[in-house]
């Protein structure tokens, strides 16, 4: 099994390169996305294979996940 990556999408001003985060399975990757990104997206990643991509609504509190397909 390979492992999962985690790809955040940055937002700045200049273009800027996703950060790419390895993670043990998609779990970790989502507990991972949940504590870096206050809002935005990223993609879930099994090797080559995009599983997802992840979508953060809500503001400080009550904050929730969409997950997307391909």
């Amino acid at each position: 099994m390979s492992r999962i990556h985690l790809s955040i999408e940055q937002r700045c001003s200049d273009s800027c390169s996703p950060m790419i985060v390895d993670a043990l399975d998609v779990p970790t990757a989502l507990a991972i996305a949940d504590i870096s990104m206050r809002d935005g997206s990223a993609e879930l990643w099994d090797g080559e294979h995009r599983l997802g991509r992840l979508i953060k609504h809500g503001g400080d509190y009550a904050t929730f996940w969409e997950l997307g397909r391909n």
